[in-house]
């Protein structure tokens, strides 16, 4: 059932489609997807491991992540995220900010890439430390994408999506992109 559906029985006693929004609503109000229900073609939602210390900002990603289809696990610390991605895991990929109380998202990024059960994971970094120098620490640890925070909180689905589809592909990704230039035929 939709999240805004509610049973609805008008005075004089009229039913009305309990999957109907309300009346007055607004008519772009979409249902809240089920986190972890599949898509229409029976696909999985894409898990994403959310690491990220400030909670306003961990909310703001998560929202609309969720809002976009994402199945999305949060984590504040990079001890919890290291924890979280061996016991809830598998994900699709790790949105992870460079700095956290703990240890940091360069840190965890090293960990998650030298276990055998999330070496593969792909990570974006999500942060306000953008010098070509974290950029470069970012790449070198691994990173498929650098987003500079701040961010369009509404178009981060899109930009994962995108930067997934790209890596499963093989192609260069935007951060390679950046330092690299476009991929070169051997």
């Amino acid at each position: 059932m939709p999240a805004y559906a509610i049973p609805f029985v008008a005075e004089n006693g009229d039913e009305r489609d309990a999957d109907a929004p309300p009346p007055g609503s607004r008519p772009d109000l979409r249902p809240v997807p089920d986190r972890d229900a599949p898509d229409p073609n029976g696909v999985p939602a894409t898990a994403v491991l959310l690491v990220e210390d400030d909670p306003s900002m961990r909310m703001l990603c998560r929202i609309n992540l969720e809002l976009s289809g994402f199945r999305v696990v949060a984590a504040s610390t990079g001890t919890e995220a290291v924890v979280l991605a061996e016991t809830e895991g598998p994900f699709d990929v790790v949105l992870l900010d460079v700095m956290l109380p703990d240890l940091g998202g360069f840190d965890v990024a090293e960990r998650l890439h030298a276990s055998p059960a999330t070496a593969d994971v792909p990570v974006v970094f999500l942060s306000a430390r953008v010098s070509p120098v974290d950029v470069a620490h970012g790449l070198a640890v691994g990173a498929i994408d650098y987003i500079a925070k701040p961010f369009d909180p509404i178009a981060l689905g899109d930009r994962l999506r995108d930067d997934l589809d790209l890596f499963r592909r093989g192609g260069p990704t935007p951060v390679q992109t950046l330092r690299f230039g476009p991929a070169q035929d051997p």
